[in-house]
């Protein structure tokens, strides 16, 4: 009974072994690996630069523009990715709105920079210990999140 008993744990670890999750290096994850990323989750996407010169991958979905900025990196691998959507909108957000937002919403937190620009933003750590499936959902929670941003800036 008990060799019946290894052996269908033996079968169930090999047959499960297929449906593992495709694991992030531990370093974390390039520019150009986070860009293959978003394409293949089906979004046309560019690697653009900063001011300062530091990458990062800017994209859309459906006709709303983001980007996704790249954080705790050494020697060009990176352990954190930042959605970030922002709006210039013609009457600025007042604080109460953003605070309205924070203390309302979890995951994407609601900001202003000095310009009155409003800025919402969902991080993800993508090393140790990520897999391109949990970072697939980290953007589709990014996303859901859109059309409750745009209903909240009026846009």
């Amino acid at each position: 009974m008990m060799r019946v008993i290894l052996a269908g744990a033996a079968i169930y670890c090999l047959l499960a072994g297929g449906a593992q999750a495709r694991s992030i290096p531990e370093a974390g994850m390039t520019a150009e690996e986070v860009l293959a990323f978003v394409k293949g989750a089906g979004l046309e996407a560019k690697i653009e630069k900063t001011d300062e010169g530091e990458p990062y991958i800017a994209t859309s979905k459906d006709g709303v523009n983001f980007d996704l900025d790249l954080y705790d990196c050494e020697k060009a691998r990176c352990r954190a990715v930042q959605f970030v959507a922002s709006f210039e909108l013609k009457t600025p957000l007042t604080a109460e709105q953003v605070n309205t937002w924070n203390l309302q919403k979890r995951y994407v937190r609601a900001y202003t920079n000095k310009g009155g620009d409003v800025l919402f933003a969902y991080d993800a750590n993508v090393a140790p210990g990520g897999t391109s499936e949990a970072l697939q959902d980290d953007l589709d929670i990014f996303l859901q999140f859109i059309p409750e941003i745009l209903e909240h800036i009026g846009w």
